[in-house]
């Protein structure tokens, strides 16, 4: 403190003692801000408690005592939060109940500790989360990056506020109001950081999915696939359709999955979601062969199945049954899926990519998508299933063909 500061603190001081309704609004905020500023909180919460009761014509000091609140009771630590936590909230409500949000106001910094507070309990609050984001208007929230000190940027006020607010209705089971957050959070027309409207938008499915409008959820789920990690899109693709009864369709992402993902303990559950497509076949020969593999990994990895190994499968290992297994379905995949019959019309060899004839316009194909990795040829004559995919340059649905495989059968191509 420099000796015009306090000088001007103990003018100020000597004004409260001989009359506090002598303040003016310039005097009130300036004596508030300069015990604020340097660091006497306590000293400014009692000046603006003298304030409220002897002067409550004076507005203009408000913020800097809500700040003053702020410093000493709010931007605490959990673990002080938690040793007095109905004083920790009833502060807040006081802060909430006296400024608004506005520049220079304690209100969002307030809100922001509350709902970080809430954030790192377990399980998280979220009734916590949305119940302090209703205090503020995202209208008034900044839509401008946080940037580091590497000039990094991060996501801003307004980004982390729909984010928020999307996950905490979806978890509080409030889907109407999930999904009309997240189309607020669409129209808007503000820069997105990293995977903050992808999280909106996958909660928006999540919440569509739970109002059963699939259509809408399945649009938004294959628009999304593999721009969020940690989610498996495949599996809520095959739980969408298998809720409709679209039994192929579902199955199309269950045996890419199982294409894509290969032999693992890992992938154990993907393994029982293909015993209940396998189940449905009604084909005791793939029956057969998925339960005694499931069953014999389960064992190998001593976890509890209820499930049997046909006698001609107890002496292969689990490693072995996979093989024997993926073979077998690849051979049957017409009794899980759609297969269709083209040629190939055009492969780029460097790139590894190509298209396929068919009745509408061609579909887009890639060399890793064959079943057996063979090498592709012009004019190659193929089976294969399309599944939906998001071109997101030109912001539509489209589709490719995946679980490619020769086919060594007459086709009539001309009259296809």
């Amino acid at each position: 403190m420099n000796e015009k500061e306090l000088k001007s603190i103990q003018y100020y001081q000597g004004k409260l003692d001989n009359d506090p309704a002598s303040f003016n609004e310039y005097e009130a905020n300036d004596y508030m801000k300069l015990l604020k500023n340097n660091d006497q909180n306590d000293e400014a919460i009692e000046v603006g408690k003298t304030f409220l009761s002897m002067s409550p014509q004076l507005k203009g000091y408000i913020n800097q005592y809500g700040y003053a609140l702020y410093n000493k009771f709010v931007n605490i630590s959990d673990e002080q939060i938690k040793e007095k936590e109905s004083l920790f909230f009833s502060i807040v409500e006081e802060i909430l109940d006296l400024c608004k949000q506005e520049k220079y106001s304690p209100v969002e910094s307030t809100v922001n500790r509350v709902v970080k507070y809430a954030l790192n309990q377990n399980p998280v609050n979220y009734e916590l989360v949305l119940k302090m984001y209703d205090q503020l208007n995202p209208t008034l929230l900044s839509d401008k990056p946080y940037v580091n000190d590497e000039g990094r940027e991060f996501e801003s006020r307004k980004e982390r506020y729909y984010r928020l607010c999307t996950r905490a209705a979806f978890e509080l089971k409030e889907y109407h109001r999930c999904v009309e957050l997240a189309n607020q959070a669409l129209a808007l027309q503000i820069k997105w950081h990293y995977n903050a409207l992808q999280w909106i938008k996958y909660y928006r499915g999540c919440s569509q999915l739970e109002l059963k409008n699939y259509e809408e959820a399945n649009r938004e789920f294959i628009s999304l696939h593999n721009r969020i990690r940690g989610v498996n899109f495949y599996e809520v693709l095959y739980r969408i359709h298998a809720s409709l009864n679209e039994i192929k369709k579902a199955n199309t992402y269950l045996l890419y999955e199982f294409f894509e993902n290969g032999y693992d303990i890992k992938y154990l559950d993907l393994y029982k979601r293909l015993k209940e497509a396998t189940d449905q076949t009604n084909n005791e020969l793939l029956i057969q062969i998925v339960d005694s593999f499931i069953k014999k990994l389960s064992d190998e990895n001593n976890l509890s199945c209820d499930l049997t190994i046909a006698s001609k499968y107890q002496n292969h290992s689990a490693s072995d049954l996979y093989d024997e297994m993926y073979n077998l379905i690849m051979s049957h995949l017409d009794q899980y899926v759609e297969r269709y019959k083209g040629r190939v019309i055009h492969y780029n060899d460097q790139n590894q990519y190509g298209s396929l004839s068919s009745k509408d316009e061609p579909i887009f194909f890639r060399q890793a998508d064959y079943i057996y990795d063979e090498d592709v040829q012009r004019h190659d004559e193929v089976k294969y299933t399309i599944i939906p995919t998001y071109d997101s340059k030109k912001q539509r649905l489209t589709y490719k063909a995946i679980l490619i495989q020769l086919d060594e059968s007459d086709y009539d191509f001309i009259n296809h």
